[in-house]
């Protein structure tokens, strides 16, 4: 065949090919929701690949990844990003899974192949045809954050499954070597993390003269001096003293109320706890090993009841951690920031949470915590939260399945949607260490804002903040964390810890729940008809929901 009837014939080949998938394309619609065709996808990164500049291309980055320099990304990641890669950078978001080409997952080696320059250049510029907006600054080629973000999307990296196989085997072979360990390579996170409450739950008198709070002579319900004080456990909502006998520890029958600074009883009641009908009805035959101290340290040994560690240390979170002190990489120390949503957050459930083992007793002795899970395991082969019906006001649910009593937030988080949606724990909270309270990487209301300002797709839908709350701003009423996490969660006597379900509850649930709600528990002088009424005139309020 001749050349021209050669160019001739591929040329109508194209066209016939072009014109089919144009039928197609018509055919099976335009919309968004559909991925993108396997020719669609090459040719867009292979035109998005070929129009980065060689020389951003070889740029290298000036930053390397420091834990403040990371901690600067992320919120950057959080506030700008997230709303379509996700908070994880895996895409799955309202926005990035109906977007067309879909949002490319951060974490996959597609995006981890490319070079820090071209990573760099996408977020500058962004990418034609496609959601990606640019980020640059005009005029500021150096100012700007993208070469952090660039270290951030590199932290998101998922293993191989190589990897992974290597992760498990070193896992299943480490030891535990304490939190100090880790400080010679992450100072800055030790440093944070040695001053939080995590790090100093329990405290040894003898070697923290001033870890008792009150003066023991004031005690009038049981009598106890220092030299009887062990351990100390608590000391933000209340204060707990512990005595040691043979090699297990017992609970002192008074309690310390840090907020209202009195003494108070402390004695596992009746009907209270489920584990409460399998010890005797005395504290000093309640040992404190199958009840707390698996929560309260790292890798409590139910034979020895020896602890690697008191207080969440390092390893409550990350594994055992011999092999990465030895050699420091990704692959050797579990990251729960790299886990899915589910195993992420496990690592905070698996104490903020009312329940028990599947299996109990163990051994003849009835646990109060996941005995034989750490972090990289399913916790629910090691625990099941506390079971509840509907409609029935227990010890540790209220009618509707809230939490009733603290250390449930778990418990809570686990029913509501921003766990659905795949937030985690840590989406909030930084267990590692913050200026604000709980450890929370903003003041409260502003981490709420960050995802949900006015007009966002995750609500409010109203113009402006005062237009959803109908208080001003800056005022109790307008904070989000006072309607959608009231304090209805009893820690002791009168002192109530935030609910996490993120949920409003009406006045009409009060009435017929019995559900503390914010309404009247901030408008103490009104009733729930009162608040009922009002809420019924907010014009952008469906009634359906007030009821």
């Amino acid at each position: 065949m001749k050349s021209w009837k050669l160019f001739l014939f591929l040329c109508g080949a194209i066209l016939v090919a072009l014109g089919v998938y144009g039928v197609r394309l018509v055919w099976r619609g335009l919309s968004t929701a559909g991925q993108p065709s396997f020719l669609e996808t090459v040719v867009a990164r292979t035109a998005r690949n070929l129009s980065i500049p060689r020389k951003a291309r070889l740029e290298k980055n000036p930053w390397t990844p420091s834990a403040d320099v990371l901690k600067e990304a992320r919120e950057s990641f959080l506030d700008r990003c997230a709303v379509c890669h996700g908070p994880d950078g895996s895409g799955q978001t309202q926005v990035g899974s109906n977007l067309y080409p879909k949002v490319p997952d951060l974490r996959s080696p597609r995006t981890q192949k490319l070079t820090d320059g071209e990573i760099r250049y996408i977020i500058r510029n962004g990418v034609r045809l496609t959601g990606m907006p640019g980020w640059a600054k005009p005029h500021d080629e150096q100012g700007d954050d993208s070469w952090k973000l660039v270290l951030f999307i590199r932290d998101l990296g998922l293993l191989s499954k190589e990897q992974r196989e290597e992760q498990v085997a070193e896992d299943n072979s480490a030891h535990y070597v304490g939190s100090q360990s880790c400080e010679k390579c992450h100072a800055q996170i030790y440093e944070h993390w040695r001053k939080t409450p995590m790090a100093n739950v329990v405290r040894d008198p003898r070697e923290h003269p001033d870890a008792i709070i009150p003066e023991l002579s004031t005690d009038t319900i049981a009598k106890f001096t220092k030299d009887d004080v062990a351990l100390v456990y608590g000391s933000i909502w209340k204060q707990r003293y512990f005595t040691k006998r043979g090699d297990d520890y017992f609970p002192e029958p008074a309690q310390w109320d840090v907020t209202g600074h009195v003494w108070r009883k402390y004695f596992v009641a009746k009907g209270t706890d489920w584990w409460e009908p399998f010890y005797p009805p005395d504290n000093m035959r309640r040992p404190t090993g199958p009840t707390c101290d698996g929560c309260h340290s790292v890798d409590y040994n139910i034979h020895t009841k020896q602890v690697a560690e008191w207080n969440v240390g390092c390893e409550k979170c990350h594994g055992p951690g011999s092999a990465h002190v030895e050699h420091p990489t990704r692959v050797n120390i579990l990251n729960p920031a790299r886990m899915d949503y589910v195993q992420a957050s496990d690592t905070c459930i698996q104490c903020h949470s009312q329940g028990r083992p599947p299996m109990n007793p163990i051994e003849g002795k009835y646990y109060d915590w996941p005995v034989g899970f750490h972090v990289g395991l399913h916790l629910q082969d090691f625990w099941q939260l506390e079971e509840h019906t509907l409609g029935e006001t227990t010890f540790t649910h209220y009618a509707d399945g809230t939490a009733h009593k603290n250390r449930m937030q778990g418990n809570d988080f686990v029913q509501s949607v921003m766990y659905r949606r795949g937030v985690t724990c840590f989406s909030c909270h930084d267990t590692h260490g913050t200026e604000n309270y709980a450890q929370l990487r903003k003041p409260g209301d502003q981490i709420c804002l960050d995802c949900h300002g006015p007009l966002s797709l995750n609500g409010p839908r109203t113009g402006t903040l005062e237009e959803h709350t109908h208080h001003k701003k800056g005022s109790a009423g307008s904070s989000c964390i006072a309607c959608h996490m009231p304090k209805i969660a009893t820690t002791l006597a009168d002192v109530k810890v935030r609910s996490h379900t993120f949920a409003f509850i009406t006045p009409a649930m009060s009435d017929k729940y019995k559900i503390p709600d914010p309404c009247t528990t901030c408008h103490t002088d009104k009733s729930t008809a009162w608040a009922t009424e009002e809420l019924r005139r907010w014009p952008e309020r469906s009634t359906w929901r007030m009821e």
